[in-house]
């Protein structure tokens, strides 16, 4: 390979280059020469298999982000192996058609031996900590698409009419699995609890205590003691 000064005027005087800036030319240069250092990389591989190993480089540098160039040499040995380990399985399946399904030993042990090193060097550079991520990433998006369209599919089935306003509303639940009954958490649209506003009233709470129980201030349970629980309690006194 010509050195990077000649491949820069070679570039220069290409008819579908030689109008680009100098900088966009060394940046083409650069990118030539670093993918000619790693196909040399995979000494060893066939053409085809060379090829590989530099898509699935490449993939694994963007997916991960490797800037390290001792994250990159070792990525360069885990594509390397993986390579290999594809022609070994290539190997044995051939071997196994041809010999009714036996299973060439040595072969089977390579194989085993090569994946070990993938792991371990993955193990390096925290590829297996992302994949891990990756695909419990992948499985709960999964599960939530199935959700959506089963959602989607029985949507009839999960709507019914509230039996005190009447209005329609949608339940993770099918109605034939609950039961109607009146919240003590609500008044209407009003989070409000009978009783703990009766223990409020009777001085067994304080608003502070009271607002934790219900998960709201203090300020909150003197508003509605004063809007609610007072006003009904004078009307039913009155009665």
């Amino acid at each position: 390979m010509k050195n990077r000064e000649d491949l820069i005027a070679h570039y220069s005087r290409m008819k579908q280059f030689k109008n680009l800036p100098k900088e966009e030319i060394e940046k083409l240069v650069d990118k030539r020469i670093a993918n000619e250092e790693l196909k040399n990389s995979f000494v060893g591989l066939k053409d085809d298999e060379v090829e590989k190993a530099v898509e699935k480089y490449n993939k694994y540098l963007i997916e991960h982000s490797f800037e390290n160039p001792t994250e990159k040499d070792i990525l360069i040995t885990i594509v390397y192996l993986e390579i290999l380990k594809q022609r070994i399985q290539e190997f044995i399946k051939t071997e196994s058609e041809q010999k009714q399904g036996a299973l060439p030993m040595r072969m089977t042990e390579k194989l085993l031996e090569i994946d070990t090193q993938i792991m371990m060097n993955k193990e390096k550079i925290g590829m297996l900590k992302a994949e891990k991520q990756d695909t419990i990433a992948h499985k709960w998006e999964e599960l939530r698409q199935k959700c959506l369209k089963y959602y989607e599919e029985h949507a009839a089935e999960f709507y019914q009419k509230c039996p005190h306003c009447k209005n329609l509303f949608a339940s993770i639940l099918p109605p034939d699995k609950l039961e109607p009954s009146i919240s003590s958490w609500f008044k209407r649209t009003t989070l409000y609890n009978e009783e703990v506003f009766n223990l409020y009233h009777a001085g067994k709470l304080t608003a502070e205590e009271a607002g934790k129980i219900m998960g709201v201030s203090k300020f909150y349970i003197e508003l509605q003691y004063k809007e609610i629980y007072i006003k009904e309690k004078d009307v039913t006194q009155s009665k």
